[in-house]
């Protein structure tokens, strides 16, 4: 039998959490839930409410999660990534780093501080942690640590490197590794391999990647180069059309403007 994990809405989290900490009858009696258990579960109701944008309500169960179990790892990677959400980058690096020293091998916290390590510019840095993670054979987005190398090394200039890590997050997980497809893209480009980068950019607009908007732009651009003008017309007025008001609608718009 298949299990698959629910996300609840933190409202209706919280209701559950109250009915789980004050216990619930059985046939067994009141059934009691352990410190680290109550942890646990108010890092659950954060990160919903990080899903949803909340980042002050999800600090807030995140603070009396840490009065539950201040050893839990959890807590502070998704205090990390709450802080990241309210553009304090200091505080949210802080916070991994609290989360690596409980777990040092915690392949999602290893991520995202490598991910935080790039932000800030510090390429160097940011290596080790994410090649911990993108190693680690129990992580399960381990592509999106391969991604961040490929980021990392594109950044740099090291394309053949940048390609090595993007293609390994491909193959990890071909219909989500959106950003290393769009990457691919980037470089096939600069390769001058305009229809490898046409196809990079087409499968970075399908399946899990059909809302990233970015790739879409990056897709028309690629037909326009490519003196497809048909396609480049379609793609371009499909932006306008499915993100209308947004930067990258006016992109879309300005290179209509332009084609024969």
């Amino acid at each position: 039998m298949a299990f698959c994990r629910v996300h609840l809405s933190p409202v209706v989290f919280a209701v559950y959490l109250t009915i789980a900490v004050c216990g619930c009858a059985s046939s067994g009696g009141k059934k009691t839930y352990t410190a680290t258990e109550r942890a646990r579960m108010l890092v659950d109701i954060a990160n919903a409410a990080l899903m949803e944008g909340d980042a002050i309500g999800a600090l807030q169960n995140l603070l009396r999660a840490e009065k539950e179990d201040p050893k839990l790892p959890e807590i502070y990677h998704s205090k990390a990534l709450a802080y990241f959400a309210k553009h304090d980058l200091k505080t949210a690096i802080s916070e991994v780093k609290k989360a690596l020293k409980l777990f040092p091998e915690y392949p999602d916290a290893n991520n995202t501080f490598g991910k935080f390590l790039i932000d800030q510019g510090n390429y160097e840095a940011a290596v080790k942690p994410l090649s911990l993670a993108a190693v680690n054979p129990l992580y399960r987005d381990a592509f999106k640590a391969y991604t961040n190398l490929g980021i990392l090394y594109y950044r740099r200039g090291n394309y053949t490197q940048a390609s090595v890590n993007l293609d390994k997050a491909i193959q990890a997980a071909p219909n989500s590794a959106c950003i290393a497809l769009y990457y691919r893209g980037h470089i096939r480009l600069r390769e001058s391999r305009l229809n490898e980068a046409i196809a990079s950019y087409d499968q970075a607009t399908r399946k899990y990647c059909v809302s990233f908007v970015d790739a879409h732009l990056a897709l028309g651009i690629a037909y326009e180069k490519t003196r497809q003008y048909a396609k480049a017309r379609e793609k371009f007025l499909e932006i306008q059309q499915r993100y209308p008001n947004t930067e990258t609608a006016e992109k879309a718009v300005s290179h209509l403007r332009y084609l024969p």
